[in-house]
């Protein structure tokens, strides 16, 4: 089950439980940057976004790479390399190991002999495993899940959640209470899903709300990680992007579900006016911000504890896979760093938006976000700077609960929940989604 990072509500009363909608706040609108409509709009059918279909591509590679360069800059250039030959033709999952300067494939069948060959050649020295048995490939277990959840038994079973298994032997879904039916539902499910290997979860709550997860005083050009006040919410930025040479913001839509609000920092600064300067896409909880100042942005985000005032230039953006180092920067509680577990699930929002994620915990004992980080960047450390990798929305309570135990935080998130184990959309989907350009230094 994911649980939305809920932003910090302003005013007496500390949590605005309704999945970061603040009082007063309109209803959700439909996908895309459209005009606000009221009330409920039907759920979209749900759509994997399909990487041959990119615009917008990963990158720019890193300067004089080579076997001495660091992992930290070798091997996102490896994994995405391998994803590209393979994505069509076997590929079912990766996971990277930093440390030993490793990636494991896992292939359906017998790996064509140009991925092989890559894998052999040792790319910048980086040791490449290719594992065959998977059941199903990524492609063939994503078609499964779409043809799922578009299916009307989806829709009249209640389900909130679904993952792509990480051996490749099909999907798995959650539905939020036992059910009570004279016929077993998962025949129907896999006759949905067009194959047999679909399993079902029972006891996997729809998101309601309470687990959404804002750095306080910024100053034009804007940057990311900074405080964001939106009417009765707080949140954070996350990365600045370029749609042709403009410099925009991106954070997340349930900030501000209406899409019309002023959006302001933590000193009460209007970063933008509202109306047609705020944008958004329910079906990524993405938020396109049009300040307006000028210059408007600068590639860098805020680093360090939720008061800091240390910045780091973005350099570029790549793909997430399991075992991947990636760090939080909100404004709440700000950075944190933790390791991501799984780059496939999709959850169910209540009201019916389905959200792809990647998930990442933090190490025993530690947090990786909390109340009011919603929005903040999701990124990866490289020589130079960080790497975009997403942006934060959520908790993943399917993992473990939120807590109050949050540490130092910013003194208007007072009494907010935290979690070792946070939800992002990565930043491929994004930045394809709304056909805009990461801004880099």
């Amino acid at each position: 089950m994911k649980r939305t990072l809920m932003p910090v509500t302003l005013g007496a009363a500390a949590l605005t439980l309704v999945l970061g909608i603040a009082p007063g706040v309109a209803a959700p609108r439909p996908d895309g940057p459209t005009p606000s409509q009221s009330g409920q709009e039907a759920a979209a059918p749900y759509k994997a976004l399909d990487r041959s279909a990119w615009t917008v591509k990963p990158g720019p590679l890193p300067a004089g790479l080579d076997a001495t360069s660091p992992a930290d800059d070798v091997i996102p250039v490896v994994a995405e390399r391998l994803h590209e030959l393979g994505a069509a033709r076997g590929f079912a999952r990766q996971e990277t190991d930093y440390p030993g300067r490793a990636v494991t494939v896992l292939w359906k069948g017998t790996p064509p002999a140009d991925v092989t060959a890559y894998a052999d050649s040792r790319p910048y020295g980086v040791k490449v495993t290719i594992r065959s048995g998977a059941k199903y490939s990524r492609a063939e277990a994503e078609a499964a899940r779409t043809r799922l959840l578009n299916h009307p038994a989806a829709a009249r079973l209640g389900i909130t959640w679904s993952e792509l298994n990480a051996d490749g032997s099909g999907v798995t879904v959650g539905v939020a209470a036992r059910i009570r039916a004279a016929v077993d539902p998962v025949p129907e499910l896999r006759t949905a899903a067009r194959i047999p290997d679909v399993a079902l979860k029972l006891g996997v709550e729809r998101v309601a709300g309470d687990a959404l997860f804002s750095r306080g005083n910024d100053s034009p050009p804007w940057k990311g990680g900074i405080r964001t006040a939106h009417g009765g919410s707080l949140c954070s930025t996350g990365f600045a992007v370029l749609a042709g040479s403009t410099g925009k913001l991106i954070s997340a839509s349930h900030c501000d579900r209406s899409g019309n609000l002023a959006v302001r920092d933590g000193a009460g600064q209007t970063i933008a006016p509202g109306g047609t300067s705020v944008a958004t896409i329910d079906s990524i909880d993405s938020m396109l911000i049009d300040p307006s100042s000028s210059p408007a942005t600068t590639p860098s985000i805020f680093r360090g504890g939720h008061s800091s005032t240390s910045t780091s230039l973005v350099k570029g953006w790549y793909s997430n896979w399991p075992g991947d180092p990636v760090c939080s920067s909100g404004a709440s509680t700000g950075e944190h760093c933790g390791t991501v577990y799984d780059d496939s699930d999709v959850y169910v929002d209540e009201n019916g938006v389905r959200v792809g994620v990647i998930q990442v915990a933090a190490p025993a004992g530690q947090i990786m976000g909390g109340q009011g980080d919603s929005g903040g960047p999701m990124f990866k450390k490289v020589t130079g700077g960080v790497q975009a990798r997403g942006i934060l929305i959520s908790a993943d309570i399917t993992a473990g609960s939120m807590t109050t135990s949050c540490g130092s935080v910013a003194p208007d998130a007072s009494g907010i929940l935290c979690s070792r184990w946070v939800n992002y959309v990565p930043i491929s989907t994004i930045l394809n989604t709304w056909g805009v350009q990461l801004e880099v230094g």
